[in-house]
Parts: structure tokens; C-alpha cells; sequence
């Protein structure tokens, strides 16, 4: 089972900004659309997206990969930064001061050494990767290739505290590009739940932000189509992975916020209330991934909805106070029971037969008179 990351600087407020409103925020635009990889390898492919509203967009790698949305943590901080400033009615620019200690701790990440490393290496993807699109920011389109950053310089010191080239990474200051300003200073943001940076599997990060946009606050489900969401999400696992991964953050229910569910071909996003999971909020017990694949399968024949169907037997289950020891055998027999009691389902059945019979006896009477034989 997934779990989430630790909390792993328990004693520090959120954003280490002196300003009120410090909520972390995150951009509409790359929300909507998949501008970063969710390969945790250096992903060197060139990704082409289009939009049901007909945005294109190409993200172009650098010689070290696609940013990725763990990439996407300091980018995530820059923008909260900013819009916190703007909110406290200061002016602002495109540029970010910090240290990096700070922009880790605010965003849950190891402040261990290898994790300054990591972080150079995030600037650079973020540097180096380029965007041609025509997706606007602030009522604008840029008609040039673009950086997610436009540039950024570290400050390094030794042990002793002082300026090195060889010291560890202590400041750096970061110049956001200008599509992506304008889309900060026009506030076309959105708040994001902290525990987002506890999210374990890129997927599950990419799932929450798709969920936050479309869903928000919402009281009625969001569907897609899973074709379609695995475009939006900009996943490069095969159709049938993709399901398999949905299935598993699904079970293991980590997004905060938000839950979804599988019926067929069509994946069903809802806001959760308070605390309750995807479970509770649906009233069901919970079953494993290859359970759902067998169950559409039964009852895709009879033509019944794989949703409804379980729903029925979670009411069915509290109603009569059962306890299973094997739910998903347990659901699979109801489903069968289900599709043999259906109405018309009986005399469907026979009138198949009846049609079957009848090509049989044709077929041997053929073969008998030799019929067909020249």
C-alpha cells in the first residue's frame, strides 16, 4: 500500500514569510495542462498536447531531461511567495529571493546533503526545459519558446560560513518567466492543500492537481474519460499500467481533498467532505484493483453500470448487517446474481439459444445432404 511522506519539519510555519496570508498556491495553467514529466528517471521525450478547448502545447527537453513535478516544489514556493505579497498589497516582480533551506522546509522536502544537489539539478531542468504554446497567462500569448525560469544564481559558503565556489548552496534567486509571472500577478492561481507535498508518487501529485482544477469546491462529481485523462496527466505508462496505477491510488486513498473511482472507461472525481475518504464518502468496502476488472466484465453483457451495481451491494451489505470475510468473492457473486435475475435477461438468454439451435440443425443438415460440395 502507498503511503504518504513523513512531515518531516513538524515546527515551522508553512511559508517562512512575513506576511498573513501564506497558503501555498499553484498556477491554473499548468494544472490544466501536463507541462511536467512524472518520470522519476531524466525523461528526454518531446511532449505534444492538445486541449479539448484546441491550447497546444510542446514541452522540449534540455540535454538533462523534462522538469518534473517534483521539480515543480520550488516553482510551487515562488508562486505562494508572491501572490502572499501581492495579497499584502506590496509590489512585485518576477524575482524570488530565498535560501534554499527555506524553500525545502517549506515544501517537506530531506534538508540532508544530497538534497542541495537534488535542487541544483531541479533549477536546471526548470531553466532548461522549453514551452511553445499558445495558452495564455494574463490575456497573453507568448510566440516564442519560453522557460518555466528565465534564469536563477546561488550564493555557496564553507563550513565556516564563507562565499566558495566548492560550498554548499545557501541562497539562490530565481527570475520566473514571463508567461508564468503573468499568470502569478493576475492571480490566475489556485490555493493547494499543504498536504500535497506529502504525496508520494508523482501520479498521485498530478491527480490531485487535475481533481483541484475541474472539481474545486464543488459538490457534484467531474468525469473524463480515461484516454483522456491519461493525456491530461502526461503519463507515458501504457493504457492498461495507467489503470492498473489509478486502481492502487485509488485503494490507497491518500489524496487529500479529493477521491475518484473507475466505472469502464470513465474515471469519476469527487470533493470529499471534512475527513472522510473516497470510502466513506460512497459507502463502500473496500475491494482490490483486479476485483473492479472482473465485475466489469460480468456485468458489461447485461448491459449494467459497474458503479450503480456496487453501490447497490454496499446498501444491500449494511442493510442486512453483514459481515464478509471476503468481500471481493462476495461482490462477484452478487454480480452474477445480479445479471441472471435481471429482467428479460432469461428470455434473452433463451431466444439466443433458441437462434443457436437452429444454425446447429442447418449446419447438419447441410453436412448430411452435402450441401455446399461441388
Amino acid at each position: 500500500m502507498g503511503t504518504l511522506l513523513p512531515i518531516r519539519h513538524p515546527n515551522r510555519d508553512f511559508f517562512i514569510v512575513d506576511v498573513a496570508d501564506a497558503s501555498p498556491r499553484d498556477d491554473l495553467a499548468s494544472m490544466e495542462h501536463p507541462v511536467f514529466s512524472l518520470s522519476v528517471k531524466p525523461d528526454m521525450r518531446e511532449l505534444e498536447y492538445t486541449s479539448s478547448n484546441g491550447n497546444r502545447l510542446r514541452v522540449i527537453p534540455s540535454g538533462n531531461g523534462l522538469a518534473t513535478i517534483k521539480d515543480k516544489d520550488i516553482l510551487l514556493y515562488c508562486i505562494s511567495k508572491l501572490v502572499a505579497l501581492k495579497n499584502a498589497g506590496e509590489t512585485i516582480t518576477p524575482v524570488v529571493e530565498a535560501s534554499a533551506h527555506e524553500i525545502m522546509v517549506s515544501t517537506n522536502w530531506d534538508t540532508g546533503g544530497k538534497s542541495y544537489q537534488r535542487f541544483e539539478e531541479a533549477m536546471i531542468r526548470l531553466r532548461g526545459t522549453t514551452l511553445v504554446t499558445d495558452i495564455r497567462t494574463g490575456g497573453e500569448v507568448v510566440t516564442t519558446g519560453f522557460g518555466l525560469v528565465d534564469e536563477f544564481t546561488v550564493e555557496r559558503k564553507d563550513s565556516a560560513g564563507e562565499p566558495s565556489p566548492f560550498g554548499r548552496l545557501s541562497r539562490v534567486r530565481i527570475k520566473l518567466s514571463n508567461w508564468m509571472f503573468r499568470a502569478v500577478d493576475s492571480l490566475e492561481v489556485l490555493s493547494i492543500n499543504e498536504q500535497y507535498f506529502r504525496l508520494r508518487r508523482p501520479l498521485e501529485r498530478r491527480l490531485y492537481e487535475v481533481a483541484r482544477k475541474h472539481v474545486g469546491d464543488k459538490d457534484g462529481p467531474w468525469r473524463i474519460g480515461i484516454e483522456k485523462l491519461q493525456a491530461k496527466v502526461g503519463t507515458n505508462a501504457p493504457l492498461k499500467k495507467f489503470r492498473f496505477n489509478l486502481k492502487e491510488i485509488m485503494r490507497d486513498g491518500n489524496l487529500p481533498d479529493y477521491g475518484f473511482y473507475l466505472d469502464g472507461d470513465m474515471v469519476i472525481f469527487q470533493r470529499l467532505v471534512g475527513r472522510e475518504s473516497m470510502k466513506t464518502a460512497r459507502s463502500m468496502i473496500a475491494l482490490r484493483p483486479d476485483t473492479y476488472d472482473k465485475a466489469q466484465a460480468i456485468l458489461h453483457a447485461a448491459g449494467l453500470g459497474l458503479a450503480e451495481t456496487e453501490a447497490e451491494w454496499n446498501e444491500w451489505t449494511r442493510a442486512k448487517g453483514v459481515e464478509l470475510e471476503t468481500p471481493d468473492g462476495a461482490f462477484i457473486a452478487f454480480c452474477k446474481q445480479k445479471v441472471a435475475s435481471k429482467p428479460g435477461r432469461a428470455m434473452a438468454a433463451a431466444r439466443q439459444g433458441e437462434r443457436e439451435a437452429v444454425q446447429l440443425g442447418l449446419l447438419l443438415d447441410s453436412a448430411a445432404t452435402g450441401g455446399g460440395n461441388k
